[in-house]
């Protein structure tokens, strides 16, 4: 009778700690105004200097850095660190991100990543204006609230009332004169009414990078 003789391989398989550390990114809270500052606090191992953390959009399939790397809206290096904090400004438009990192940025991985949410804050901005028709070449007296939140870049700038509402890229494209909110939650502001007869607003928004229109009021130029 033939004997069958079995052998067995055994292997040995390494896993390497990079001293324990687990990547994790934290934030101060999970809903931001468009604009905002935003404070991250992050752990990481000792990755490559050229690993990243950056803002993609949560429908962008998790998983691949070179993939997020085609998305992102915003990016910082780690530089080698290991913890720290970094200030970003939050997406223009509503919606859904993430903040992803990764350990290189030569086709490598996402390690880790947290959710956060743009929404527009309306409570507390107001328009006022003294009367509704102006001559042309008139001062036109604003008042105007504005919530806290708004970042630098927030603006109110006069712009043909024909021009469609919502888009704070498309009214920047018409605007006749703008002045910057400058972190004020309140004040005033002074705009010289447009030399041409017509229909125009004052629009409020709520950063000029790619935001949104806030809220306006009407006026009109008569000659």
């Amino acid at each position: 009778m033939r004997k069958i003789v079995c052998c067995i391989t055994l292997m040995t398989i390494m896993f390497l700690v990079s001293c324990g550390i687990e990547p994790t990114i934290s934030l101060e809270k999970q809903t931001f105004a468009p604009g905002e500052e935003i404070r991250l606090t992050f752990k990481a191992p000792k990755y490559d200097e050229s690993g990243w953390i950056g803002i993609i959009p949560s429908n962008v399939p998790h998983g691949s850095e070179a993939t997020n790397d085609q998305y992102d809206l915003d990016y910082q290096y780690l530089d080698g660190q290991t913890s720290g904090v970094m200030i970003f400004i939050a997406p223009g438009q509503e919606g859904s991100y993430d903040f992803r990192m990764h350990d290189t940025d030569g086709d490598g991985k996402e390690v880790t990543y947290t959710t956060f949410n743009i929404k527009i804050v309306i409570e507390g901005a107001s328009l006022k204006i003294e009367k509704e028709t102006f001559a042309p070449g008139e001062e036109i007296k604003v008042e105007f609230e504005a919530p806290p939140v708004f970042g630098n870049g927030a603006w109110i700038g006069i712009i043909p009332a024909d021009i469609p509402h919502g888009s704070e890229s498309k009214n920047d494209e018409h605007d006749i004169e703008y002045h910057y909110i400058e972190k004020r939650t309140s004040g005033m502001m002074f705009f010289v009414a447009p030399d041409e007869a017509g229909k125009y607003d004052i629009r409020m928004h709520d950063t000029d990078n790619n935001g949104n229109e806030i809220i306006f009021v009407s006026f009109e130029v008569v000659e």
